[in-house]
């Protein structure tokens, strides 16, 4: 695994294109890929991949889905963070090594992303903590770990 690098607003950026999607911009140029979500919190470079952190920017339910990219910007894997009535705020983000991210968002405690090699098989319900929905049900790419307590 290639090392995680934060990619700054002029290499990876978004705009609003509908109520909840955003499309991305690459080096200041529009793609023609949308990203569900409206604020972009955070993109990192993982090797050809981007991994991208998206809030809604709803008071009081704002929500934070997590996306790996490929490198054509199609997505490959989603998880999102957060239930109605519940909002937190992205903060203290912290690269852990070539794969591993830690951040605080809603909860109480500290979330953590592990990048994985190769893609993993996963029960729906199961396999991700309280507050985290998958969009792919059966299999991940990368983890999402964390003990959120109630708000």
């Amino acid at each position: 695994m290639k090392s995680m690098r934060a990619l700054t607003e002029q290499e990876f950026s978004t705009r609003p294109s509908t109520s909840n999607d955003s499309y991305i911009l690459l080096d200041g140029k529009q793609t023609q890929k949308d990203i569900e979500g409206a604020y972009l919190e955070l993109c990192l470079r993982v090797g050809e991949k981007y991994l991208v952190f998206m809030t809604d920017d709803i008071p009081g339910e704002d929500m934070l889905h997590i996306h790996l990219l490929g490198s054509d910007l199609n997505i490959i894997d989603s998880a999102t963070i957060g239930g109605m009535y519940s909002t937190g705020s992205f903060k203290n983000h912290n690269v852990k090594g070539p794969s591993e991210i830690t951040f605080n968002f809603i909860g109480g405690n500290e979330w953590r992303v592990d990048i994985l090699e190769d893609k993993v098989f996963s029960l729906p319900f199961m396999s991700s903590p309280k507050g985290v929905a998958r969009k792919h049900l059966f299999h991940q790419y990368f983890k999402v770990y964390g003990d959120p307590r109630p708000e």
